[in-house]
């Protein structure tokens, strides 16, 4: 007997049916549908790698306008954060020095050009800021999935697909709040070696 093909909807009661949107209904019949890659024209980094202030400045202001954060972009800008400079000279050489340190998920092959994803990012992010996470993260700590979810759970991210991409001003408001998080996790930790204040070694004050 030859098996054929229906889809959900084509065995649902037509009064069913009649309740649903003529666009609706035809995506039903047509059954499961691909997902095309996001991505971005030319990356800024071909132009605004630089590392000095003045190019660290335009690449930010740049990118906040931008609607799709592409891999390079965000592995500039995550070089940046980790390192206070990137000095890669192309897109191979990001993917080198962040796979190099583990802050890659596993089996990473994104394009430059290709949009970046939420769980990527989260992955540098949660390895960056050393967070421990649960039984399910320490197993798999290059999972974009258990990474994103414990980025939620620091309020570091808002409830979201690992597979969601960024635009450019999500992308900076989250390096922002990473940032935030970086420095309170600072004086926290001053503050129980005997430093309250944060004011370092010296113990003066300004």
């Amino acid at each position: 007997m030859n098996a054929t093909f229906s889809s959900p909807a084509s065995r649902w009661p037509s009064d069913a049916k009649r309740g649903l949107t003529p666009f609706l209904l035809l995506l039903l019949l047509a059954g499961p549908v691909g997902c095309s890659t996001v991505k971005v024209g030319e990356p800024l980094t071909r132009t605004m790698g630089g590392n000095d202030a003045e190019a660290r400045m335009e690449f930010w202001h740049t990118l906040n306008g931008r609607t799709v954060t592409s891999n390079d972009e965000a592995f500039h800008a995550l070089l940046l954060f980790l390192d206070d400079e990137d000095p890669a000279e192309s897109y191979p050489q990001r993917v080198e020095a962040l796979a190099a340190r583990g802050m890659l998920p596993t089996g990473f092959d994104g394009t430059a050009e290709e949009g970046v994803t939420r769980g990527t990012v989260a992955v540098v992010v949660v390895r960056a800021l050393e967070l421990r996470g649960g039984v399910l993260l320490n197993l798999m700590p290059r999972s974009p999935r258990y990474a994103t979810r414990e980025l939620q759970y620091h309020g570091l991210y808002q409830a979201s697909s690992p597979h969601q991409t960024l635009s450019g001003a999500n992308f900076v408001a989250i390096i922002g709040r990473v940032e935030d998080y970086q420095r309170a996790s600072v004086a926290v930790h001053k503050a129980r070696n005997g430093d309250p204040a944060g004011r370092g070694s010296s113990g003066t004050s300004s």
